[in-house]
């Protein structure tokens, strides 16, 4: 289960337990009042449609941005599990099974965290079956080595059954101990240093791409990747897709036709690189690409 959040833009004044713009969680509009507080980090109460955040009284001297930051932030991480137990109550009321994939819960960007869909309610656990596999993590794709979390028995003895009835994708001896390298401290150190760099290098490209007229963004919590909306910038240059896309593989940048995935002026973007390839790609396309 795939939680997105939208691009925000707020311009307004902080002002002590003022209420401010609704926020839509599945179809629920919330209003979100700032309140300071004699706390050490901030806090977050969701209730009665109202999104209580509290502030340490610190941050009643800090400019109105940094305080947005902070607000935002700890915001989307609880709203983040308010939007999978409320997703999962409707899976229970009608009886729903769930798949949830789950392959990309490593690479969180630095300030968020990752909420296993089992992990929100009992009855969750036991609804959900959670892929997962270290392919996108540690760059093993092709190895074969995905494996499922399954607490239901009935559940598991399904899953059991049918993988019984195909030996395509089999996990192999290599693949095995693969897995269980990737996941040793070493690996989770890797980690942690990886999810630095993809941070930094998602700061870099989107502030870069938000300040491009007409293609619009949002900022990832997780991943290496960037999808672009640029029907604005297409339409006001009288180009096509096809066209942008040609042109910044023109000048090396192998920026992903974002057409497969559902979007007709789509491009996805991978940062998984060092910074310094990153930046002369952005190089690129703001001197030969974006320069119009």
């Amino acid at each position: 289960m795939k939680i997105m959040t939208k691009k925000i833009n707020l311009k307004i004044t902080i002002e002590e337990t003022a209420e401010r713009h609704p926020v839509p969680v599945l179809g629920t509009d919330y209003k979100v009042k700032i309140i300071y507080k004699n706390v050490k980090v901030a806090e977050l109460d969701v209730e009665d449609k109202i999104i209580k955040i509290s502030l340490p009284n610190k941050y009643k001297k800090a400019n109105n941005e940094r305080i947005l930051d902070i607000a935002i932030d700890k915001m989307y991480e609880q709203i983040a599990k308010v939007e999978i137990e409320r997703a999962m109550e409707l899976f229970q009321k009608y009886d729903v099974f769930v798949i949830s994939d789950e392959i990309w819960s490593d690479l969180i960007l630095n300030g968020h965290k990752h909420i296993p869909t089992q992990s929100v309610s009992e009855d969750a656990k036991n609804r959900t079956i959670a892929l997962y596999a270290p392919s996108k993590t540690f760059n093993l794709a092709g190895l074969i080595g995905s494996y499922h979390i399954i607490y239901n028995s009935w559940l598991k003895d399904r899953i059991d059954k049918e993988s019984s009835l195909c030996h395509y994708n089999d996990m192999n001896v290599l693949s095995m101990h693969a897995l269980i390298g990737a996941y040793k401290p070493e690996g989770h150190e890797w980690v942690d240093e990886l999810c630095e760099v993809l941070t930094e290098n998602v700061n870099i490209a989107y502030d870069f791409f938000s300040n491009i007229d007409g293609i619009d963004t949002a900022k990832p919590e997780g991943t290496y990747m960037l999808f672009l909306d640029c029907k604005g910038w297409c339409t006001a240059h009288n180009q096509t897709l096809e066209d942008l896309y040609k042109k910044g593989q023109s000048v090396g940048v192998y920026w992903q036709d974002g057409r497969p995935f559902h979007n007709e002026y789509g491009i996805r973007v991978n940062l998984a690189l060092p910074k310094s390839r990153v930046e002369e790609a952005l190089n690129r396309l703001r001197n030969y690409v974006f320069c119009d």
